[in-house]
């Protein structure tokens, strides 16, 4: 007998040296998974890659994306191998479920979700009173662009830092006013991912070389929400972001 929320068919696309086996392996994985969502799974594309190159640090890329009734739960992950790639993915996805799980029983529960709390626009303070109240400084794990962007997502941010593994420099991925994501800086001749979730453009953001003081009045002089940096010197890309108090948030690479 079929379980009631097993998907009938899953699309499954490889790239590379790709084993029989592994292929079997995470088709099974993400099956399993399919029982854990509170709602049918209603499609499902599970993405198996190998890097090239014999120096890339973590080569295999296993990604999958669950359509759940009009919601898209997707996850990736970096590995050694694609059984290890696979079992991280696994990790992340079922996790990712579970909390999707729990907020539609929340949901259910209080008969009148709002899924966003925060304060209907920022609170306006003179410019020479603002001031950084937060500084979190990051170990980025290098992850893929699409990672980044189910990160950004899994935290509800309109914007995240990382270290891009497949170029090796600092990023930022973001939803501009319409909703569509968007990745600065650019890097000539990438082609964009787009198949398993909405399209990742090329953002107009450049990394701009200045210290904090000019962020920050950079920052003030537009209605952007964020300015992607780098203090002279260093390279390292960081953002200023405003706060819905009223001052800035700063992210910053651990060094």
């Amino acid at each position: 007998m079929a379980k009631p929320h097993a998907v009938s068919d899953i699309e499954l696309l490889t790239k590379g040296e790709v084993s029989a086996d592994e292929r079997a392996y995470a088709l099974n994985k993400v099956r399993a998974l399919c029982d854990l969502g509170h709602e049918p799974v209603l499609t499902a594309v599970v993405k198996l890659r190998i890097r090239p190159g014999s120096m890339v640090e973590l080569p295999a890329i296993a990604e999958a994306s669950l359509g759940l009734n009009g919601v898209s739960v997707r996850a990736h992950a970096s590995g050694q191998t694609i059984t290890e790639a696979t079992d991280l993915l696994d990790n992340k996805l079922s996790r990712r479920l579970r909390r999707h799980r729990k907020r539609l029983e929340d949901r259910y529960r209080e008969h009148g979700y709002e899924p966003d709390h925060r304060p209907p626009g920022y609170t306006t303070i003179p410019p020479d009173e603002r001031q950084v109240v937060r500084h979190k400084s990051l170990a980025l794990r290098p992850m893929s662009l699409e990672e980044a962007a189910d990160e950004m997502d899994q935290l509800d941010h309109g914007f995240f830092l990382f270290l891009d593994a497949d170029h090796d420099i600092d990023r930022v991925v973001y939803r501009n006013g319409d909703g569509s994501l968007h990745v600065s800086p650019t890097t000539a001749g990438e082609k964009l991912p787009g198949d398993t979730r909405p399209p990742i453009r090329a953002g107009s953001l450049v990394l701009n070389h200045l210290p904090l003081t000019e962020a920050e009045a950079l920052l003030d002089e537009g209605d952007a929400a964020f300015v992607f940096f780098a203090e002279p010197g260093t390279g390292r890309g960081q953002v200023l972001y405003r706060r819905f108090d009223g001052h800035y948030g700063l992210i910053t690479p651990a060094v």
